[in-house]
């Protein structure tokens, strides 16, 4: 059985039309379903948990990256398979899944290629594509065993799952992997001034896989979990290996 949660973004009538090619596509399949639009007044884990009594097994959100970030915190505790339907700006995470935007995720859907895949989780909150520190001026406690500060005083530094944009294949095709057990910090300097463009920038670069980390600083920093979920350093940060159940196409990333 299936289920969709449509972001409430998707309320806005120029997506009627692509929304009407979507359902027609899904029903063809064969794999149509209970829909659901969110709201800020449902509550998403008692309406997936409810659904999930009643033998739903699919769980398919029709959105963007803040919308399946949403889910992703609730899925994770139920033997469900989530996949995207991505619609709308902010679909990073649907590019490293290789799923199209629109109708053609519904084949994708149908063909149900699903993955175990890695989630970060910090403090008590998942995480499927990555963490950003909105400061250098932080230390990074690793396994408990060694501590890390960057040197570079504007390096923007993200705890990552899948690949970041910024990151070359054949630079770091070793990681990045989010079916591996680690996650990675990944620390670069920012552009800043005109130099700076005539600098090997993947020389800058540092990576450092790990399974646990600490985030701390003399004063509080700002820390984005997917882009959406702020929270406060101290942190910490952990990889919970084949945590959840993911719909992937044939051209993912990993």
């Amino acid at each position: 059985m299936y289920l969709y949660l449509y972001d409430s973004f998707l309320n806005d009538k120029r997506f009627a039309q692509t929304l009407a090619k979507i359902e027609t596509r899904l029903t063809d399949l064969g794999i149509g379903g209970k829909i659901y639009r969110l709201s800020p007044l449902r509550n998403v884990e008692e309406l997936i948990s409810d659904e999930v009594k009643a033998g739903v097994t699919n769980i398919i959100v029709v959105g963007n990256d803040k919308t399946l970030s949403q889910v992703v915190n609730v899925a994770a505790k139920h033997e469900v398979a989530l996949g995207l339907i991505p619609l709308g700006p902010e679909n990073q995470i649907a590019q490293a899944l290789g799923i199209p935007e629109g109708e053609g995720a519904c084949d994708i859907v149908a063909a149900r290629i699903v993955k175990r895949v890695d989630l970060g989780r910090i403090n008590n909150l998942y995480f499927l594509s990555g963490v950003k520190i909105f400061s250098s001026e932080v230390t990074l406690e690793c396994e408990e065993l060694y501590s890390i500060s960057s040197k570079l005083k504007n390096a923007l530094i993200t705890i990552c799952n899948f690949r970041p944009a910024t990151a070359q294949l054949a630079a770091t095709a070793n990681y990045f992997n989010p079916q591996d057990g680690f996650l990675e910090v990944f620390i670069q300097p920012e552009k800043t001034g005109f130099f700076n463009i005539f600098k090997r920038p993947d020389r800058q670069k540092t990576i450092i896989p790990f399974k646990k980390l600490a985030i701390k600083s003399k004063s509080s920093v700002p820390v984005v979990t997917d882009g959406q979920r702020v929270l406060k350093t101290p942190v910490k940060i952990e990889v919970i290996p084949k945590k959840l159940k993911l719909i992937v196409g044939k051209n993912r990333n990993f």
